[in-house]
């Protein structure tokens, strides 16, 4: 653990705890999250983050590669923890952990080595699977001192989302910070059992879930998208001050669904991620290699493109476009 020096602390200040160390007012740290070693003995340590300010005021948690290979939301924490060296927080705690499955990370593949998708197996337990136990790690020591998280992901599989925050139905404090955060779309989604947004929902936290770019890539649009959503909230919960840009107004979304391909081929996209597109309207067409066919994909309804499939060929049942409606 790595810890700034100490400072005087005032009385009756809040109490902020993670894995098992108090923080106290002022104090930046660094923390060792141990889950389990490699095979070759060796420890894995998951850094986290902490800035404390002077004075009392809401933990925000920001955190990133719960996919081991989703790096742009690695890239937003890590330009948040830059600033944070020149503008020091004025109020509340920020926790960040800019690589969570560091497993993943490691290998650059979405899984842990047990081959699990991380975000299935919360709430987690203490002698389950190592994705299980990683879960179970973050629920127990990290997630108690945090009052918003927001949670940094991309699109898989050759899938590149356009920015966007999702948030739970009946969510509405989700819904205010997502209003906050400013993003070009905020989507009203379903939860998924096991995943952090789940267990989020039934612990009554919080929980904002910003997806953008692609896999194994920085995008820097969304980059700077997701940045500026962090540095919204923040300020927006008076932990930054400093003057504030002007809100855009985010395009608010209700359901979505995607458009898969009836034919298998060369997929030649049309529209651009992000566009509004009409009843009708051509998406991109999916051609055989050898000239002899040619598969207009059309929208099945008037919507906003959510993500793209950007892989050059694609089979018979695959997503090509997620489409989001009013």
């Amino acid at each position: 653990m790595a810890r700034s020096r100490k400072v005087e602390q005032p009385e009756a200040c809040k109490l902020v705890r993670v894995l098992g160390e108090s923080v106290k007012p002022g104090e930046h740290v660094t923390l060792d999250m141990q889950v389990a070693k490699l095979y070759t003995r060796t420890s894995v340590e998951i850094p986290v983050v902490v800035h404390r300010a002077k004075q009392d005021g809401p933990t925000l948690m920001i955190m990133a590669a719960v996919h081991g290979d989703e790096v742009g939301g690695i890239e937003i924490v890590r330009r948040i923890l830059v600033e944070l060296q020149h503008r020091s927080l004025e109020r509340g705690t920020l926790i960040a952990i800019p690589v969570l499955n560091v497993f993943g990370f490691l290998a650059m593949q979405r899984e842990l080595p047990d081959g699990r998708d991380l975000n299935r197996y919360f709430p987690g337990s203490a002698k389950g699977s190592l994705a299980s136990r990683l879960a179970h790690m973050l629920v127990r020591e990290v997630l108690p001192a945090a009052d918003v998280v927001i949670d940094l992901h991309a699109g898989g599989a050759s899938r590149m989302n356009y920015p966007q925050l999702r948030y739970t139905k009946g969510d509405e404090r989700a819904l205010e910070l997502a209003r906050m955060f400013d993003p070009p779309v905020i989507l009203r989604s379903n939860t998924i059992a096991g995943s952090l947004r789940h267990h989020m929902f039934c612990h009554e936290k919080p929980y904002l879930l910003y997806e953008s770019g692609a896999s194994k890539q920085f995008d820097d649009h969304t980059i700077q998208e997701g940045t500026r959503g962090v540095t919204r909230v923040l300020e927006g919960l008076d932990m930054w001050g400093g003057p504030k840009d002007t809100p855009r107004g985010a395009a608010e979304l209700m359901r979505s669904k995607w458009v898969r391909a009836n034919y298998s081929g060369l997929l030649e996209t049309t529209i651009p991620n992000g566009a509004y597109v009409s009843k009708g309207i051509i998406l991109g067409h999916i051609n055989d290699p050898y000239g002899t066919s040619l598969h207009h994909v059309r929208a099945p309804f008037a919507g906003r493109i959510l993500c793209l499939n950007t892989s050059p060929v694609v089979n018979q049942g695959d997503a090509l476009f997620h489409i989001g409606r009013e």
